[in-house]
């Protein structure tokens, strides 16, 4: 039997977790719920679950900062992270035994984060140190690549922008470096969504400080190494209001 714990502030989201997770995998059981990490550290430490629901902005703590309380050889399990406010949810993304579900629950997201999860038994040693190292800051500074089992560390600075190809992702590095993830651009949406990162159209997500020049007749935006990025036209007085003046 799969072990899970919930660590949610919100009875009605812990209500409708278990109620999905007993629907929809029944060889699944949720051990136990708690509504802070503090007060489920000892149980999680105890009773090894194999993954566990983490709710990115709970009362009084950061979904992140788990990481400040087990070692790790403690941190055998998985997490998929969930939260009501995107904005909240920089940090948590992108380690690739980590997924996350915004509120309200999709049913069809659901079952393929926890399918996506359960299949592993531990996060890494390089996602754990990159996870411990963003839950000190206020934006992460790099992310994890998975492909196939290589696992590549990215500073996100390096990235000039990002592509999508049907399911899969290209990133463009500033070393004239490029990688092809089995993730579609969406799961990147997200962990970018910081200040220097913007989506101009919905194939691309852009590094703003790694444009070169911008052509307004054509709407293209010139990145660094050269390539040219579409604009989309419901896009184009957002980014002209916003980065050209």
């Amino acid at each position: 039997m799969i072990k899970c714990v919930i660590i949610e502030d919100e009875p009605q989201a812990v209500l409708l977790i278990k109620n999905m997770i007993k629907q929809l995998f029944p060889n699944i059981c949720v051990i136990a719920n708690f509504d802070k990490i503090s007060t489920s550290v000892d149980f999680i430490k105890s009773e090894k679950p194999h993954f566990i629901f983490l709710d990115v902005q709970l009362n009084g703590e950061i979904g992140i900062d788990i990481a400040n309380y087990f070692s790790k050889n403690d941190f055998i399990f998985d997490i998929i992270f969930t939260t009501s406010h995107s904005i909240y949810a920089i940090e948590a993304f992108n380690l690739s035994a980590i997924d996350y579900l915004l509120k309200p629950l999709n049913e069809a997201r659901f079952i393929e984060a926890v399918n996506r999860v359960i299949k592993k038994q531990q996060i890494s040693h390089e996602q754990l140190e990159v996870l411990h190292n963003s839950s000190h800051q206020q934006k992460i500074d790099k992310i994890v690549l998975s492909m196939n089992e290589k696992k590549i560390i990215v500073k996100v600075s390096d990235i000039i922008f990002l592509k999508a190809d049907n399911v899969y992702t290209e990133f463009y590095l500033t070393n004239n470096t490029k990688y092809i993830v089995s993730k579609p651009l969406k799961e990147y949406e997200l962990l970018l969504s910081q200040n220097i990162f913007y989506k101009p159209h919905r194939s691309y997500i852009i590094n703003t400080n790694a444009i070169k020049s911008y052509q307004k007749s054509s709407a293209e935006i010139e990145m660094n190494n050269d390539i040219r990025v579409n604009l989309s036209r419901d896009k184009k007085k957002e980014f002209e209001d916003i980065y050209l003046k």
